[in-house]
């Protein structure tokens, strides 16, 4: 029943942006002198129709989608059946009746619209106070870890050829205070590469100080320091109906022990079940301060790994909420990073193998239920999807595709540029193959998306 209705409210939303959508190309159409004979808030048959200054609204029954009809299809169909090479008469509001450069303004305004939209909903995004995971500034030298963090045995990283230790706590680096790990993370990523890096650490009670110069990675074009934070393996949830829901391990309780080896935080958690053991010999320390050990068989994935069916407890800070005008000026900084962001990521689509953009890639069914299942997860969450989803629809439809605003943007430019109207039999045939594409594309997604939920 859940799902149900996170599908119900994720469709309701997607029908909303595509509202918005619409909307930009009816009032900009207006604004140029382009008559729209139809505003219609989904597909189907109408179950609500009034008119108003010439337009007819519709509400259909399907809520997913809608659209903005312009005027201009008597136009096409006068001059196909009188078989002209051009727009031999068209009528007053005709989409053809305006010059190129006006029906622009007309097509872009959807997506216009969309980013606008996306801006309001970042704004209180920002503002909302929110909780935050807050990693201690205790750290973990990567290569004492060889086997989690990928590296050769016997390599070692910058922090421990400078002589950083697995449970140093940092207190400043340079002229900066750390107070937590995500602080020293945003501070380290900023150190030059050739330069040393002051730190000052306490290391059982005492106060050093230490100078690191970074290493250089060539592939992510970063420099690094090779620490990782150090977090208490202390349970926080048990997946039900696991193994490991079948031993004693309770929530609360701190695993000291793994296969004998000692587990002072979750990365060394990990590298215990590195070798993945069919059986597993486990420690833990519960609550009231009692040491208990018991043996268990572990989940296995796909790949022959062991499964930790377990969550690790994270401490967490209430982060308060941007002012109006921060929220303001960051929330044009967030929607113009997520343009940008889902522009980038097109290209890297197209290229994927048949498999990895099925995974990628989601229909209407898939995001009504992803937004839906957001609800659960607080406004905050919600509206930032929401947000990201506004974005993409407005990044598609400027693609430079038949049936897409992108595609009737380029037509537009072809015929500003030519001088020259295109003819109506071209300009059928391009919508024509837009159509067909379009739902090719939706048949495809569709697919995508009942295999996602058969498989769930």
């Amino acid at each position: 029943m859940s799902g149900v209705i996170s599908f119900i409210i994720g469709l309701f939303c997607i029908a909303l942006m595509v509202t918005i959508h619409e909307t930009g190309h009816f009032i900009v159409a207006r604004l140029t002198g382009i008559s729209v004979e139809v505003f219609a808030i989904g597909w189907g048959k109408a179950i609500k129709r009034w008119h108003a200054h010439g337009t007819e609204y519709r509400i259909n029954i399907f809520p997913l989608g809608g659209y903005c009809r312009l005027k201009g299809a008597e136009d096409i169909q006068r001059s196909l059946d009188a078989h002209k090479t051009t727009f031999s008469h068209v009528d007053a509001g005709s989409l053809f009746s305006v010059p190129p450069i006006k029906r622009i303004p007309t097509f872009l305004a959807g997506s216009c619209f969309n980013i606008l939209f996306s801006l309001v909903l970042f704004i209180p995004f920002l503002m909302l106070d929110y909780e935050s995971y807050v990693e201690p500034n205790k750290i973990v030298v990567s290569s004492d870890y060889p086997q989690v963090f990928g590296s050769e045995e016997g390599f070692l990283s910058a922090a421990a050829r400078s002589g950083l230790q697995s449970g140093d706590i940092v207190l400043s680096v340079g002229s900066n205070q750390i107070s937590d790990f995500g602080t020293l993370q945003n501070i380290l990523s900023t150190r030059p590469e050739d330069e040393p890096t002051l730190f000052v650490i306490e290391r059982n009670g005492e106060i050093k100080e230490i100078s690191i110069i970074p290493d250089y990675d060539v592939q992510q074009g970063r420099v690094v320091f090779g620490v990782s934070s150090y977090i208490e393996p202390v349970v926080a949830a048990i997946k039900p109906s696991s193994p490991e829901s079948f031993t004693p391990m309770q929530e609360g309780d701190l695993i000291v022990r793994i296969q004998g080896d000692d587990t002072p935080h979750t990365i060394a958690v990990i590298q215990a079940l590195q070798n993945n053991p069919d059986r597993i010999f486990l420690t833990v320390r519960h609550k009231n301060g009692i040491e208990e050990s018991f043996h268990y068989n572990p989940e296995k994935d796909e790949n022959g790994n062991s499964v930790l069916n377990i969550s690790f407890r994270r401490p967490v800070k209430l982060v308060e909420g941007l002012s109006f005008g921060n929220a303001l000026i960051n929330a044009c900084k967030e929607t113009s990073s997520a343009v940008y962001e889902t522009i980038v990521l097109i290209p890297s689509l197209i290229m994927r193998d048949k498999g990895e953009s099925r995974q990628t890639v989601v229909g209407p069914l898939r995001i009504s239920y992803i937004i839906g299942e957001m609800r659960n997860a607080g406004v905050r969450s919600l509206l930032h999807v929401l947000s990201i989803v506004s974005i993409s629809l407005a990044v598609a439809n400027l693609l430079p595709i038949p049936g897409l605003d992108g595609g009737s943007i380029l037509l537009s430019l072809i015929e500003f540029f030519r001088r020259k109207p295109v003819s109506p039999k071209l300009y059928v045939k391009f919508q024509t193959l837009g159509l067909f594409f379009l739902l090719l594309l939706m048949f495809l997604v569709m697919f995508s998306d009942i295999s996602f939920f058969l498989v769930r």
